[in-house]
């Protein structure tokens, strides 16, 4: 496992309620598409599955509801929800202005330990792709995003970059087939890699923006993919 390899919401936080445990617990599944679109959340089992009362696994589901990262629907069923086009185009227009800035402002505050983080990770991404471990590769490319992110300490930016990776998560996992597909190569990683070591405040924004930009057309086509064909039915999921 590669140094500081911690995602956002593994790390614990002091003083926190149990509802707040398993609120992080289910985003880090979120987050890394251990969910797909369409699943639905059984409240009542995964309490049962780590051995406490409904309420606090309520509270943590309601939260993510209330978040716009589950939905909630007439019947009292809760599901991951299903992105389409004009959801993912919104989130990306957010996105790329949002993380676009705390690029640039992360740029002239990144260290040697980042460059060094930055090219494992990003090694180590490459790896879970050619072995087809889609879960393991959307982690790691939040890992590599984030540690520039957060270098930028604007932790109101932050929140509301983490809470956009939330909702677009595990569309994101059933995409990375589509991307692996249709993929040559990965510059724009590599690309953000070499601004990043520049300390380049306006090179890394434009690089951040051009990952992105590649990461919604891949979005697109398989959301295009899906189009015309048998939606399935929600599912009842195990949380883990």
């Amino acid at each position: 496992m590669l140094s500081g390899e911690t995602s956002m919401y593994e790390l614990p936080v002091r003083g926190e309620t149990l509802a707040e445990q398993i609120y992080r617990q289910l985003a880090t599944e979120i987050l890394s598409g251990s969910f797909a679109p369409l699943d639905r959340i059984n409240i009542r089992q995964h309490a049962d599955e780590i051995g406490v009362s409904v309420t606090p696994v309520r509270e943590a589901v309601q939260r993510l509801v209330s978040e716009g990262v589950l939905d909630a629907t007439d019947k009292n069923t809760i599901l991951v929800p299903e992105r389409n086009e004009p959801e993912i185009q919104e989130i990306f227009d957010i996105r790329r202005r949002l993380e676009g800035d705390m690029a640039a402002t992360a740029a002239p505050l990144l260290d040697e330990s980042d460059d060094v983080f930055l090219k494992k990770t990003h090694g180590s991404y490459l790896d879970a792709l050619d072995a087809e471990d889609y879960k393991t590769a959307l982690r790691l490319n939040s890992l590599f995003h984030f540690r520039i992110y957060k270098r930028a300490d604007l932790p109101l930016r932050l929140k509301i970059a983490e809470s956009l990776w939330l909702r677009i998560g595990p569309t994101l996992r059933h995409m990375y087939p589509t991307l692996q597909r249709d993929r040559t190569d990965h510059r724009r990683h590599e690309i953000i890699i070499e601004c990043a070591a520049r300390r380049d405040p306006v090179s890394l924004r434009t690089a951040v923006i051009g990952d992105l930009n590649s990461s919604q057309l891949a979005l697109n086509r398989y959301v295009g993919d899906q189009t015309g064909e048998h939606r399935r039915s929600p599912s009842p999921r195990r949380m883990r």
